[in-house]
């Protein structure tokens, strides 16, 4: 009986392990350029701390399970929480901000299909510690030169969950389900006649989700001060309260996640302002889009999402936003601001004309075993080509067969005679062309 692999996961070949390799490097240099240092935390944690973060029905989702001593563990199914887990016991007394990325494997228990995976990898960074535009605008610029990084070009749109969360509280919580719904899946009709019911089509919501660009921020401009007049009477609310089955998970990781903590209620929209003043300085172009609701019990001001075409309906590739975690585990409260990046969904569309490096194959007799092995070591030590030796006892024929089969660019010829002289037949494959050299000359040659 052949064993297969489990579903929802992949094998990755030599060819699509090259492929993510080389995307992934690019990504690392590009965040160690801007700062950014790597951390990585376990790939198994306490099941509390997505419970905490999450709420029990997160168990419904995820691979938990008891270890041997009987302790509530999970695989991780996102990174953000690890991370400022591992911020809480290692990193509160480190001078901020602190910039922190990494990249791993996470899990969830889903129906598989395009676009997703019970083990799909993650690629993220944290800026800890600031609460300026100054910080989100380094974040989300660092976000889109990563996608632009990978050869892709993604569509970012910006929000403010301030403006959002605020109509939310004039609306009742039994009916806030319902429209988060309405706006997540953008059924327009249902969204006008749901508040039209609850006597809130006067807030503007639709006008306000239905603008985009700088027509939605204008207008959020006009709107706020109405806004701020009519909320500052309400009394201290849990603002979103039971909306998290109504809100769309983020499919770049579990940002969409419910904390148990009531909001902040300022409607700051000049920091907002500025942060797209800021982005406009660095060259990013940001759609606003006061539409993005996913996350708004656990981002607390800025969100943002990035979009790549060629995937789909499955076409989110990053989310990220400002948050404050640190608290509920047990920290003090810090302001934080993250992305997640689907490393997956990036290699789908990822047009790579980058190759491995051909081999060099040093082919020899079996007299000279020694010396093949001895001149394999020197190569290897001294050019980039992956240098390969026979291991299979085949003849020089064979050998020579063999290396055209994988792709060698060039096979070091040794045997009794190249040995006695202290010169090498070095085979260009392509062309059959050969030459008599010394192993530093071979060395010099395959290093150009």
């Amino acid at each position: 009986m052949t064993i297969q692999r489990p579903r929802g996961t992949r094998d990755f070949l030599p060819e699509d392990s090259f492929k993510r390799g080389v995307v992934r490097k690019r990504m690392q240099d590009l965040l160690e350029r801007w700062g950014y240092q790597e951390i990585s935390t376990p790939t198994f944690e306490h099941l509390e701390l997505f419970t905490i973060k999450s709420g029990a029905s997160i168990t419904e989702e995820i691979y938990a399970f008891k270890d041997k001593g009987g302790r509530d563990m999970a695989l991780r199914p996102e990174l953000t929480a690890p991370v400022m887990r591992m911020y809480v016991n290692e990193l509160q007394t480190a001078a901020k901000p602190l910039r922190l990325h990494y990249f791993g494997n996470c899990f969830r228990y889903e129906r598989p299909q395009k676009g997703r995976f019970r083990e799909f990898w993650q690629l993220g960074a944290e800026l800890i510690g600031s609460d300026r535009p100054d910080a989100e605008a380094e974040v989300i610029a660092l976000a889109q030169k990563l996608i632009e990084s990978a050869g892709v070009s993604g569509d970012l749109h910006l929000g403010y969950l301030g403006l959002i969360r605020t109509m939310m509280k004039m609306i009742p919580a039994s009916e806030r389900p319902a429209v988060m719904k309405f706006i997540d899946k953008k059924e327009r009709t249902l969204l006008a006649e749901k508040l039209q019911e609850i006597g809130a089509d006067h807030l503007g919501l639709i006008e306000l989700i239905d603008l985009k660009g700088r027509q939605a921020l204008d207008r959020a401009m006009e709107m706020a001060e109405d806004l701020a007049r009519l909320s500052e009477n309400l009394p201290p609310d849990e603002v979103l309260a039971g909306t998290s089955e109504a809100v769309s998970p983020d499919v770049t990781g579990d940002r969409s996640a419910r904390s148990d903590r009531a909001a902040p209620s300022d409607l700051d929209l000049a920091h907002f302002s500025e942060l797209v003043g800021l982005l406009e300085i660095y060259g990013v172009e940001a759609t606003v889009d006061f539409e993005i609701v996913r996350g708004l019990e656990y981002y607390t001001g800025t969100v943002f999402e990035i979009y790549a075409s060629g995937l789909g309906a499955q076409n989110q590739i990053c989310g990220g936003g400002t948050y404050m975690l640190a608290g509920l585990l047990g920290g003090q409260e810090t302001r934080s601001t993250g992305f997640g990046i689907g490393f997956d969904r990036i290699m789908e569309i990822v047009a790579l004309d980058e190759k491995p490096l051909a081999p060099v194959a040093v082919v020899f007799v079996p007299q000279v075993r020694s010396e093949a092995v001895r001149a394999a070591k020197e190569l290897r030590d001294g050019i980039a080509a992956p240098v390969v030796l026979d291991v299979m006892g085949r003849g020089l024929g064979a050998q020579l067969k063999q290396a055209s089969s994988i792709g060698a660019s060039f096979a070091v010829i040794i045997g009794p005679k190249e040995v006695e002289e202290g010169k090498f037949t070095l085979r260009d494959m392509s062309t059959g062309s050969q030459e008599s050299l010394t192993l530093k000359e071979i060395r010099e040659r395959l290093g150009e």
